[in-house]
């Protein structure tokens, strides 16, 4: 059965920002502090690279999604505005 591809719209983008943001946290908060890590110079250098890349990909994914759906200007608060 085939599936139809759904554009990817704004939610798409945010979710991968998102995503990539709790990937990130989750090596350092838990994989980077392991002792096993810790230990072995090797390895931690190479959580520690794959971490990077990730924030590397969080990045380039805000970007895009900055790019491709820009803030609407009448969204944003006017500071001259008093109400």
């Amino acid at each position: 059965m085939s599936k139809k591809r759904q554009p990817l719209d704004e939610f798409y983008y945010h979710e991968a920002l998102d995503r990539s943001y709790v990937v990130a946290q989750i090596i350092d908060s838990t994989l980077l502090t392991h002792p096993v890590i810790q230990k072995h110079r090797d390895l931690k250098k190479r959580v520690s690279n794959a971490q990077q890349l990730i924030v590397e990909a969080y990045q380039l994914i805000g970007g895009l999604e900055m790019s491709l759906f820009p803030p609407n200007d009448e969204e944003l608060p006017n500071p001259e505005i008093k109400e």
